[in-house]
């Protein structure tokens, strides 16, 4: 339930603001647009630098900070990022957080101008809005070369956009098979600001909790059970500065 009928009205001009500096940024950036022609490093360049406007532009106007822990639990190499999916924030801002990570997304945001190109040229995986078995299996290949040219992958266990804890789906633990490398929890809370199908923008802190590595080779119904236990679990990490 989004927290609209009791919102200040200072958070409908902050968000009205963020929206407006948001589209003017993005100009220049647009201007760019023949460098999505050109090699994928000029196009992440390119990209991470108005990721970063944002995140000071929601910093700024929007009084929403980020806030890292457990960073050095990432491993070198690839390895599946299994993410709590709560809001919209997680899929733009975990390419600057997260060392460019490639990701599932609905196969029509391929089809968009501008971002469809940049989606193709990061390497993202499209993925049928209604699954099939087919189109799961195309999903899972997908992955597995991702990880084999030494990607990380990020998938959502839960699947859609919820800010309660989900019950895990089982293709998680099928590609984590396939996959053969480690995973790595990461609870959010970026439904608190960024609530799902609101535009609205609510100050606030976002915590990204890393956890520890989870390795490869387990049997897939013992992953499952600690992939379950780890988006939950509230043990203290070390924590990273503000962003």
């Amino acid at each position: 339930m989004h927290r609209v009928q009791h919102t200040h009205p200072i958070v409908f001009v902050r968000s009205l603001l963020f929206y407006g500096l948001a589209g003017i940024a993005a100009v220049p950036f647009l201007l760019l647009w023949p460098v999505l022609r050109g090699p994928r490093s000029a196009v992440y360049a390119l990209a991470d630098r108005y990721l970063w406007v944002q995140l000071w532009l929601l910093r700024v106007v929007c009084g929403i900070r980020v806030r890292m822990r457990g960073h050095e639990n990432l491993p070198d190499g690839p390895v599946l990022l299994a993410s709590q999916h709560e809001s919209t924030w997680e899929t733009l801002f975990f390419q600057v957080l997260l060392d460019r990570p490639v990701m599932y997304a609905k196969k029509p945001i391929f089809t968009y101008p501008v971002i469809g190109p940049v989606m193709r040229k990061f390497g993202h995986i499209p993925v049928e809005t209604s699954i099939s078995g087919v189109a799961m299996r195309e999903g899972f290949r997908a992955g597995v070369q991702a990880v084999k040219e030494g990607r990380r992958l990020v998938i959502f266990p839960s699947g859609t956009r919820r800010q309660e804890h989900a019950q895990l789906q089982a293709g998680v633990g099928v590609l984590y098979q396939l996959a053969g490398v480690p995973a790595v929890p990461v609870r959010l809370n970026s439904g608190k600001v960024w609530p799902h199908g609101s535009w609205l923008k609510f100050p606030g802190t976002v915590d990204v909790t890393i956890g520890p590595v989870i390795e490869a080779g387990l049997e897939r119904r013992d992953f499952m059970q600690i992939l379950s236990a780890s988006m939950v679990d509230s043990t203290p990490v070390s924590k990273r500065d503000n962003l």
